[in-house]
This record gives C-alpha cells, sequence and structure tokens, in this order.
C-alpha cells in the first residue's frame, strides 16, 4: 500500500507530494521510509523543480510520533533509539532537501508534524481550521537540540517561547504572528496557492538554491546528526505521557 503519493503538476514544474498514512500521517517506520523514497524520486524528475507537500485527511497535516509504535517497542530500547535516528534522519534530509519545498498545512500540525514542516522552505496554512502545536510541556518530553534549532530558525523568539512552553494550539493566525506560517489560504484554495507560490521557485536555479539552503541549514543538520544522539537516551528517560 502506497501512503505517499507524487504528482507531477505540468507546465508548473511542482510535484504535489500527499501524505496519508492512516489519517493523521504519525511516523510509522515504514512511512518514514516511503517519505525518503518519494523525495529520491522528486529529487532525480528533472520536471520537478518544486515540491508542495499536504496531507490527504482534511483534517490533519501530520500528527508526528506514531504512539502506537513507541508503545509496542517501549521495552526494547534500541529499537526506539533507532526510530529516534530514523526522525532525525528524514528531518535533515527535508532540511537540506535541494529543491524549493511548500508546506501546504490543510490540518492539524502537531509536535513532530510540526517540526517536519519547520524544515520546509515555507509554509501555507488554512485561515478557518487546524492547529500547529507543540504539546511537549503537556506530554512531558523537552525537546531535542535540532528541534530547538529548526523553530528559532523559522519562528519569532516570542512565538518560539509561547508554543513550547505553554504548548498552546496556535491558530492560523496566530501561527502567522509567531512566523511559523507564511501565508493563510481558505482551504479550497490552499493547496492551489501553495502550487502557485511554488511554482515560481522552481523556476530559479536549482543548483544555486540547493546551495543556498545548504548553506543556511549546515549548522542544523550537524545538530541533529551530531548533537541529537547525545540526548536520545536522557530524553528517553523522561516518563512521556501516552508511552
Amino acid at each position: 500500500m502506497r501512503y505517499t503519493t507524487l504528482e507531477a503538476r505540468k507546465p508548473e514544474r511542482v510535484g504535489l507530494m500527499t501524505l496519508n498514512y492512516k489519517g493523521e500521517n504519525r511516523f510509522h517506520p515504514d512511512f518514514m521510509a516511503e517519505i525518503m523514497e518519494v523525495l529520491d524520486r522528486a529529487e532525480a524528475d528533472r520536471e520537478i523543480g518544486a515540491l508542495v507537500v499536504t496531507g490527504g485527511d482534511p483534517k490533519f497535516f501530520c500528527n508526528g510520533l506514531d504512539l502506537e509504535w513507541l508503545v509496542a517497542h517501549a521495552t526494547d530500547i534500541p529499537a526506539v533509539l533507532g526510530y529516534l535516528k530514523a526522525v532525525n534522519g528524514m528531518y535533515k534530509r527535508w532540511t537540506l532537501f535541494p529543491k524549493p519545498v511548500v508546506a501546504a498545512l490543510n490540518g492539524h500540525t502537531f509536535a513532530g508534524g510540526l517540526f517536519m514542516a519547520a524544515h520546509m522552505d515555507f509554509r501555507f496554512m488554512r485561515e478557518d481550521r487546524g492547529w500547529a502545536c507543540m504539546p511537549e510541556s503537556d506530554i512531558n518530553i523537552p525537546l531535542l537540540p535540532g528541534m530547538i534549532a529548526i523553530c528559532r530558525a523559522v519562528m519569532t523568539p516570542q512565538g518560539f517561547r509561547q508554543m513550547y512552553y505553554t504548548g498552546k494550539r496556535a491558530t492560523g493566525p496566530e501561527a502567522l504572528a509567531y512566523g511559523f506560517a507564511d501565508a493563510l489560504f481558505a482551504g479550497d484554495v490552499l493547496v492551489p496557492k501553495a502550487v502557485e507560490f511554488a511554482a515560481g521557485l522552481a523556476r530559479k536555479r536549482s543548483d544555486t538554491y540547493a546551495e543556498m539552503k545548504r548553506r543556511t541549514r549546515a549548522e542544523i543538520a550537524r545538530i541533529i546528526d551530531e548533537v541529537d544522539p547525545l540526548y536520545f537516551e536522557s530524553t528517553l528517560a523522561f516518563p512521556m505521557a501516552g508511552v
């Protein structure tokens, strides 16, 4: 079964990537592996100059970690550490993806889903429904350094502080004020507007754009690779609610 589809939009040269894993798009290992495979295809496809990423369920963009998988493997520490490494590997792939990426946040964007969207280049959000939220203060787990770094890169200091320490659910207008969302649209035009914007980015020189991203995100990628693993076990020591 395919959980991630990739549709090439012509003549815009935009790839529309739709995530559809059990509605909420939680990070099951199989789902993450498929995302990585689709990203490889999108990078190799010369007819795709930019990506738009959205959720297949109108209620959810992505709800982050797969808590069912974590519960099932809670006593297998090597497996859980491997899972965290896979999540980080996916974040790094997004943050350094050498083509423009626009997230069309069609629904709830929570926790790991928020961090995944943060690693994309631009975020368009519905103006009428759907929340952006990092609930870690409520589920009793501190963010890894790489998560903190990407949030600081894309959000205002005040916005990050509000969302991280309070765990509040930010509406579209609040997410826009916090710097997380770049623009708001009605649900029926969200994806078309994202495709229209991405089409403009697709006309830029891909090698230059890729190098711009590498120079912008190199330190975040280094933190993901080198610093985050030092915090995996101490983070797991916190009794995360729901696991």
